[in-house]
């Protein structure tokens, strides 16, 4: 292969490549350092690593890459997920606008038309789907979100160069800044917050703070070891003060870190009495010395626990997670905003448990939360899903190995991100497949799971799980020919359609059963077949791309039956 990138930055996308699944050549250089630079982006504006690359992908729009929109530290790249924000929690707003060229020298003009296209998106001239809808639902005047926005949304634009050193001119970079807040329809929406340029040696230091994300350092006030034990090389009971423990709960921007919360199967659930009273505590002066008497404080698990080699009380966790105390940590960043001094000698207990057996895992997270009277939560802990995991992990197929990740999280070290899935990835696929939902699964998608799961079409015992793996399979090879190009989407909300799709069309092969599809989908080449053809189909029905087509149920009843009699 000619050698088109720096040395050490090749050796970077070599290694981004191969943790993703991405077949590399000469002929996707381009495509593959977009993606590339998408991933870098997102994980430094998230302080934590993009699993889903695609996720903030703009399908190959003119002049934009990639657009990361993050609301309250969480990405929101499809319109459902802003349901998962509560019906009158504040809100902050951080727009990421993305692109990425492999041009030898240095092109002002292609940093121009940039810049141009992010005006046009921000102005709604051009849409780029979801993220126009998104962007449009948040900033609508009349909408549900204006009123609930703590300050004026941050934008910023990243410019990445693989092949250039080039001297950008200060004056340049403001001329392209006063482009955007020039505009009238901009100027009162948004603040224009960095505007940055990377070209080869800022990228791969970009690209290094990404692995930084996964370990903390603390310093505890007190500590004393367990007793080591299989699997659990070294694990603490101490206390920490508030100042040290925002290290680890607070994103640099001192927002809350919502994925520090991945293995609590608890939300934080408001003004319980109990919270009232960890709140009273904190709010007086004299009674805070009694916090870590009054409170039970946190559990936290991760992968390791390394003690500094100098420092005393000091250690690094690498891959924490907060496992009991979402309420505690809910409360003390709530008093945080109030007052950033309050707290910060205020004392928490902690028990901090390393291990990385998933088994034991398991046991520990339901072991942290059972003790409280919420065992009817522990929808992640139930037995039909560990009937699942346990399905999954017995499988053993030549092209993948999947798995199912009830307790979100636990297979973080797995690569590449698409081989595993995780509760609302699967339901929302088996929904599609089974129930023939697909357009279901896009703004509402959380509350449409939630009944359909209390109706018992999800989830139910009397389902063979072989229906769930065949779905997770079907995911496996969507993402795997997305990301290696194998097809082009004409829309990035089709991808449900095209799941259920490619089960309609096995079901005209005579694959009846999941045994039967599953037969076909282990040959590569019959399921990269499959999925060029029903991405082709799909893309030629252009009654599905007409205003909100992929939404509409007589649609999809027009699609099946379309895929049914061959008429399409």
């Amino acid at each position: 292969m000619v050698q088109t990138f720096d040395i050490g930055l090749n050796a970077k996308i070599n290694e981004f490549t191969q943790n993703n699944g991405i077949e590399r050549t000469e002929e996707n250089n381009p495509d593959i350092f977009e993606n590339f630079g998408n991933y870098i982006i997102a994980s430094n504006m998230l302080e934590e690593e993009l699993d889903d690359i695609k996720s903030v992908s703009t399908n190959k729009a003119q002049g934009i890459d990639g657009i990361i929109i993050i609301v309250n530290n969480r990405l929101v790249s499809e319109e459902a997920d802003l349901s998962k924000f509560g019906a009158t929690e504040s809100i902050k707003i951080s727009i990421g606008f993305i692109q990425a060229t492999i041009q030898k020298s240095f092109s002002e003009e292609k940093l121009s038309a940039f810049t141009d296209e992010v005006v046009k998106f921000l102005t709604g001239e051009i849409l780029i789907e979801p993220f126009s809808s998104i962007y449009k639902k948040l900033l609508d005047d009349d909408g549900d979100y204006i009123n609930r926005i703590e300050e004026t949304p941050h934008v910023s634009l990243h410019f990445l160069s693989a092949r250039t050193s080039h001297t950008i001119p200060e004056e340049k970079i403001v001329i392209e800044k006063n482009k955007i807040m020039g505009r009238d329809l901009i100027k009162n929406k948004c603040i224009v917050e960095k505007f940055v340029i990377l070209q080869t040696e800022e990228i791969k230091i970009e690209y290094d703070k990404i692995p930084k994300y996964h370990s903390v350092q603390l310093q505890f006030k007190h500590n004393i070891q367990l007793t080591p034990v299989d699997n659990i090389e070294l694990s603490l009971l101490a206390t920490i003060e508030f100042s040290e423990l925002c290290k680890l709960i607070l994103t640099s921007d001192n927002n809350l870190k919502e994925k520090l919360f991945v293995e609590n199967v608890r939300n934080f659930i408001g003004n319980t009495p109990v919270n009232n009273d960890i709140k009273r505590t904190l709010d007086n002066e004299s009674n805070k010395c009694y916090f870590p008497y009054l409170n039970n404080g946190l559990a936290i698990i991760c992968d390791k626990i390394e003690r500094h080699p100098v420092m005393p009380n000091t250690f690094y966790l690498t891959f924490p997670r907060i496992i009991n105390g979402c309420q505690t940590t809910n409360i003390l960043y709530k008093k945080y905003k109030e007052d950033k001094d309050s707290l910060q000698n205020v004392e928490i207990v902690a028990k901090i448990i390393s291990t990385n057996d998933n088994n034991l895992k398991k046991d520990i997270i339901y072991a942290a939360n059972n003790q409280n009277s919420i065992s009817k939560d522990l929808q992640s802990l139930n037995d039909y899903h560990q009937k699942i995991e346990l399905y999954f992990e017995g499988k053993d197929e030549k092209n993948y190995h999947l798995h199912f990740e009830r307790l979100r999280g636990q297979y973080s070290y797995v690569t590449p991100p698409y081989s595993k899935v995780n509760i609302e990835t699967l339901s929302r696929l088996y929904i599609s497949v089974f129930l023939r939902k697909p357009h279901e699964m896009k703004s509402n998608a959380l509350s449409v799971i939630e009944q359909m799961q209390k109706e018992g079409k999800v989830f139910n015992n009397e389902t063979e799980v072989e229906k769930y793996y065949y779905c997770a399979v079907l995911w496996y090879w969507f993402n795997h020919f997305l990301i290696n190009d194998v097809f082009s989407m004409k829309s990035k909300t089709m991808d449900m359609h095209i799941i259920m799709a490619c089960d309609l069309i096995l079901e005209k092969k005579n694959a009846s059963s999941s045994t039967d599809k599953l037969t076909m989908l282990t040959d590569e080449n019959k399921a990269k077949s499959l999925f060029i053809e029903t991405v082709n189909k799909l893309n030629n029905c252009s009654y599905l791309f007409e205003r909100r087509g992929l939404y509409s149920n007589p649609k999809t009843l027009k699609l099946i039956e379309d895929i049914k009699n061959g008429t399409n």
